[in-house]
């Protein structure tokens, strides 16, 4: 399987592309080199409530919703946002589902200007706002219980999960529902964020009157060039332990044409290392921990 590899876009181009596969290499060395990164990894696997997590803490559900629902089942203390999905979310927030992945709208919108001092005196613009890294922007997480893409797990049988998530959605995506879908998950965020600004008082309204016209034309056309995109134009990523929130792993898919990325924030770019870059350092070492290992195919669903 092929994989393209542009220069337009920082996060993928030729300058840039050796420092992210040093990043993944010196990323997946510290942590499979960490005797007490492996034994929690065990324990997490094992879905170990009794085990007191160190290296993996920030990476598991906050101690505050151990117990507590966000649609169903309680989370419970060895969980993460992404563990056991299905039981945490209603099915609408999944977008399609595979044996092996399910594709999930970002939660946040993609748009930095929906996210004001005013809404929040702690947010800066382009230093710690929540947006996303693109219009579109969507996830695709393991069904499976793997940490993140250093867990010898993510890499094993020649990085076959890997790629039968990016397989995922270049299938999803060239369906005749998979664009419908992201793009009302995609508005359905945009549109959230606004009522809650909305709902923070008069004020907030009034500027909204101002700013929200703007906002809306600019989904519109943005809308229409990211409908109109192939595989070629997105950037598939992930972001190596510990430089992630959630520890269970995910891939992060949005367009990689900066007109696409106006409106969003780079400041995740640096540590957002491509799927190439990944695949490539597993070929040149020789799947070590379990990349290059196996026949390559994933076992059962």
């Amino acid at each position: 399987m092929a994989y393209a590899f542009h220069r337009e876009d920082g996060v993928l181009d030729k300058r840039d592309f050796k420092a992210k596969k040093e990043l993944y290499r010196r990323r997946r060395d510290e942590f499979r080199g960490n005797e007490t990164a492996m034994r929690e990894l065990e324990e997490w696997k094992a879905r170990n409530d009794n085990f007191e997590f160190v290296v993996l803490r920030d990476g598991l559900i906050p101690p505050a919703m151990v117990g507590k629902s966000t649609d169903s089942t309680p989370y419970r203390k060895s969980d993460t946002w992404f563990s056991e999905y299905p039981l945490h979310n209603p099915p609408p927030t999944i977008l399609s589902t595979s044996p092996h992945s399910h594709i999930i709208g970002n939660l946040a919108s993609y748009d930095q200007r929906q996210y004001p001092p005013w809404s929040n005196p702690a947010y800066i613009p382009g230093i710690n706002t929540p947006e996303g890294q693109g219009f579109g922007h969507t996830l695709v997480i393991s069904r499976a219980r793997v940490f993140n893409v250093v867990d010898p797990s993510a890499t094993a049988h020649r990085c076959a999960l890997l790629r039968e998530m990016h397989a995922h959605f270049v299938a999803f995506w060239e369906t005749e529902r998979g664009k419908p879908l992201l793009l009302r998950r995609t508005r359905s965020a945009f549109d959230e964020r606004n009522e809650k600004l909305e709902r923070m008082g008069e004020g907030a309204r009034e500027r909204l009157k101002m700013e929200k016209p703007r906002w809306e034309g600019d989904f519109e056309q943005l809308a229409g060039v990211w409908g109109g995109l192939s595989e070629a134009d997105f950037v598939f990523a992930f972001h190596a332990f510990p430089d992630c929130s959630v520890g269970h792993l995910h891939m992060h898919v949005f367009p990689r044409g900066g007109w696409l990325r106006r409106f969003s924030g780079k400041r995740h770019d640096w540590k957002t290392i491509p799927l190439e870059a990944i695949l490539e350092v597993e070929r040149e070492d020789g799947g070590k921990g379990g990349g290059e290992g196996g026949e390559g195919r994933l076992e059962g669903g």
